[in-house]
């Protein structure tokens, strides 16, 4: 097997047997990395899959130092290696290793332990978050920097993991609504209009559950605004029309939100046949079950 299908394929099976994706990754995965680039990969996914599911701080910091002294790894595994490792240091209470670091890594180090406690410890996730976000203009880091991007996404997976729960306690919520407001802030900074406008798709998606009706069909326009202005493709449309749809359902709106889910079904027919396998759920969802509240991406 080549190294990029076996990391789509950890990937993928990453959230259902985080366990056993983690004990292949020195195993299996380790042996098939050619490069420093693929090293570094392997350490994002044993920093997630040690911190983000299964808060095995030391395993994962020990699994990390494999991974940095195989022959492989080189100046990106290094990077990657003391940002994974301080994260995982942190969130786990172990001990704090961001003093001597560059403000890049620093940030970095922060925003990723917010995504590791996001759902242990949410008030200690969410000052996490804010001081990495806080900390990009004290240091005046340009946009493009590396920590502008960790902040997003990590905001973003912070919005989405909160969102996919049942039921949320109140510190939850406001870390869900924290995450999907700092991605897209960040993702203006670290990213393109694609970003911006898939931000705006989950700052909607999380008023939803909030629950705040209003503001949840504000950014679910803008996200349809975005979409109309870049003449977005159809995957775009059609989770767009999927969140302005179940904002009119919430709200009562029979007729507007009939009218968002024969658009969610156009956009649906353009898809290609990949897109339309995946998507499908979620098109079900909206048009058979009129109370769902829930989102597929």
């Amino acid at each position: 097997m080549q190294f990029d299908a076996w990391l789509n394929a950890a990937w993928e099976e990453h959230a259902a047997r985080a366990a056993a994706v983690a004990t292949r990754i020195a195993g299996e995965g380790l042996p098939l990395a050619r490069n420093d680039a693929q090293v570094a990969a392997l350490m994002r996914l044993a920093h997630h899959v040690h911190g983000d599911h299964l808060g095995r701080w030391t395993e994962g910091r020990q699994l990390l130092f494999q991974l940095g002294t195989s022959d492989p790894a080189g100046p990106a595994a290094g990077v990657a290696q003391r940002v994974f490792d301080a994260s995982l240091a942190l969130a786990g209470g172990l001990e704090d290793l961001r003093g001597a670091m560059p403000p890049s890594e620093r940030i970095r180090v922060g925003a990723h332990a917010a995504g590791a406690l996001a759902e242990r410890d949410p008030p200690r996730a969410g000052s996490l978050l804010r001081e990495a976000a806080l900390e990009v203009d004290t240091a005046a880091l340009p946009n493009g920097d590396p920590a502008c991007r960790a902040i997003a996404i990590n905001g973003n997976d912070i919005a989405m993991t909160l969102g996919e729960k049942l039921m949320r306690s109140d510190a939850e919520r406001d870390l869900m609504l924290l995450g999907a407001r700092i991605a897209r802030d960040y993702w203006a900074r670290a990213g393109t209009w694609l970003e911006v406008e898939r931000a705006e798709y989950r700052l909607a998606i999380s008023w939803l559950k909030a629950p705040d009706l209003a503001a949840a069909r504000r950014h679910a326009r803008r996200c349809l605004d975005l979409v109309r202005e870049h003449e977005a493709p159809p995957l775009e449309w059609f989770f767009g029309y999927e969140a302005l749809a179940l904002v009119e359902r919430a709200l009562g709106n029979g007729p507007a939100a009939a009218r968002a889910v024969q658009d969610m079904k156009a956009a649906f027919e353009r898809l290609d046949e990949g897109d339309r396998e995946w998507c499908r759920p979620s098109l079900d969802k909206v048009w058979h079950q009129p109370s769902a509240a829930g989102a597929g991406r």
